[in-house]
């Protein structure tokens, strides 16, 4: 897990160490990104954290010498970083939103598959993603009054969740970072637990 120096990270950590596939959850720091082997991981999340997607370099690079090799996961900054590495734009949102819970609208597929149609997640932002989805990409859920909450890449198992799935107000939270864990076990050749 890449960390962002956010105080969310450790919330997601503990819950990835519940997960009974997770064997170990390597925690890196952007400056500690190139201690990591990509041969030692069978999958990276780019946690939440402070500033705009531009000013994250030595994460984007890191991202982007995984981008076909290893499923990803990015939240809130994270899901914006994948949103900008593919040409789309991240900007000021009509107004912050720190811990609103809002409703989202999804496709159904990828991380939501098998989830109602619509449920609550709580959001902490003032960025957004905006624009039309970049290429390669395609918009999962938004929320009512049409803010990016997800995407997938369509043909990498790559994700970006605008919310914080594990906050206490998410619903479905831990289904999707379990449905996660289920992408990075099915890449994987041995049955053994995975690392993130």
């Amino acid at each position: 897990m890449i960390d962002n120096y956010d105080s969310f990270t450790y919330n997601l950590v503990h819950y990835l160490e519940d997960v009974p596939q997770v064997a170990e959850v390597l925690v890196r720091t952007p400056d500690e990104l190139s201690q990591v082997r990509l041969e030692d991981i069978s999958g990276v999340i780019i946690s939440p954290g402070p500033s705009h997607p531009a000013d994250r370099r030595e994460v984007m690079d890191f991202i982007e010498s995984c981008w076909s090799s290893h499923p990803i996961l990015g939240i809130c900054l994270g899901h914006q970083m994948l949103w900008h590495m593919a040409g789309g734009m991240v900007g000021r949102g009509v107004r912050p939103v720190h811990g609103h819970v809002s409703e989202i609208t999804h496709d159904g597929q990828g991380l939501f598959a098998g989830l109602p149609e619509v449920f609550a997640v709580t959001r902490y932002h003032s960025l957004v993603c905006s624009g039309e989805a970049p290429h390669g990409f395609t918009v999962s859920a938004r929320t009512a009054d049409g803010v990016v909450m997800a995407i997938r890449h369509l043909d990498y198992p790559i994700y970006g969740l605008q919310y914080h799935p594990e906050a206490i107000l998410s619903e479905y939270g831990r289904e999707q970072l379990g449905r996660f864990i289920s992408f990075l076990k099915e890449g994987e050749m041995d049955a053994g637990p995975c690392k993130v």
